[in-house]
């Protein structure tokens, strides 16, 4: 493994040690370490008599709870992170109960859902507190995975889980705890939304990690400012970088260079963790219950209720979510941890 530690920070980044030292946890939730990674994925429907299913106009949803059937050797805490590739192969990781020799945190499904296979030679991505999690294509077509860590570190990884470079962040940083991580195409830049830190996003060079020597954000409640960036996701229906701005129950557009653009609001979101795009429409998964699906102007066109339906069953609060190729959905979800899979039905 390749670990460099950051040695000269300028100033007025050591100054982010003075934000917000107290959005470290998922405010308004107790704490629970509820088991349900091993039940039975039939039961997850909570022995209903019919298919469940939630959503309007094009985007009306059922879950499948025979799909995304995790490896039994796994024993999780939170879901946290997904991505998928050019393939559609998708990547799922999470926070485990406990960090043990065979302990792995990352998993990969085929695009269909089935053949869950954990990823990695040891258990380097397992300590900390795994969270965020993209992918993107370098200019020789090579994907690499992201991941974002609470515990002040960003991993660089292969496909297939091997660690490229590991930047953790020295303690004179201050309050520093990723939460997600985004990668333009083409752009030699990796853009770290400091969530549970500074409320600020950071910029490192993707070729090695190191801080690229510019940050924006900061915790307030005026535009351009936020609460616990959660998510960030690059917006190639505006060439602009959307925010989970969670704290303020608000999504924030900012252009590529951290410029503030216009702000997303709407009665259905109130906890927004991320965002995910599929041609013209947004994925929101909210901590509150809902999936949120926006249009390009970034209207409400549906929301899936996956908190309302599955919430006895553990889907209690969507932490990421991501479409598919043919428009089906993938949730994770944070205390306990589970993992569905919702299929696209014909509008009605």
């Amino acid at each position: 493994m390749n670990v460099r530690t950051l040695r000269c920070i300028p100033a007025a980044l050591v100054a982010l040690a003075s934000f917000a030292p107290g959005l470290l946890a998922h405010p308004h939730h107790p704490t629970n370490t509820l088991q349900l990674a091993a039940l039975d994925p039939k039961a997850a429907a909570g022995g209903a008599s019919g298919p469940v299913v939630s959503g309007s106009g094009m985007f009306r949803y059922e879950y499948l709870p025979e799909k995304l059937v995790l490896p039994p050797s796994v024993r999780m805490r939170h879901g946290h992170g997904l991505c998928r590739d050019a393939e559609g192969h998708i990547y799922f990781t999470f926070e485990p109960e406990k960090v043990e020799a065979d302990t792995r945190v990352l998993v990969r499904f085929e695009p269909d859902g089935s053949g869950a296979t954990l990823l990695g030679a040891d258990n380097a991505l397992a300590h900390g507190a795994p969270h965020g999690l993209n992918i993107q294509v370098d200019s020789q077509g090579k994907p690499h995975l992201y991941h974002a860590n609470k515990d002040a570190t960003v991993h660089k990884t292969t496909v297939d889980g091997t660690v490229e470079w590991t930047i953790k962040w020295p303690p004179f940083m201050g309050n520093y705890k990723p939460t997600d991580v985004a990668v333009p195409p083409g752009g030699g830049r990796v853009f770290v939304a400091d969530g549970y830190g500074s409320s600020m996003i950071h910029v490192l060079k993707d070729a090695s990690g190191v801080y690229a020597g510019k940050s924006w954000g900061g915790l307030g409640a005026a535009h351009g400012e936020l609460n616990c960036p959660h998510g960030i996701a690059y917006d190639p229906r505006h060439g602009t970088f959307l925010v989970a701005d969670r704290g303020n129950r608000r999504l924030e557009q900012f252009s590529l260079a951290g410029v503030y653009q216009s702000t997303v609001q709407a009665a259905e979101i109130t906890a927004p963790c991320n965002a995910d795009i599929w041609g013209d429409f947004a994925l929101v998964p909210d901590l509150n219950g809902p999936l949120v699906i926006l249009d390009k102007a970034n209207k409400v066109v549906s929301v899936v209720e996956v908190g309302k339906l599955l919430g006895a069953q553990g889907f209690r609060h969507p932490h990421d979510a991501i479409w598919l190729a043919n428009g089906d959905i993938v949730v994770c979800t944070w205390n306990p941890g589970r993992l569905g899979y919702w299929r696209r039905l014909p509008p009605q």
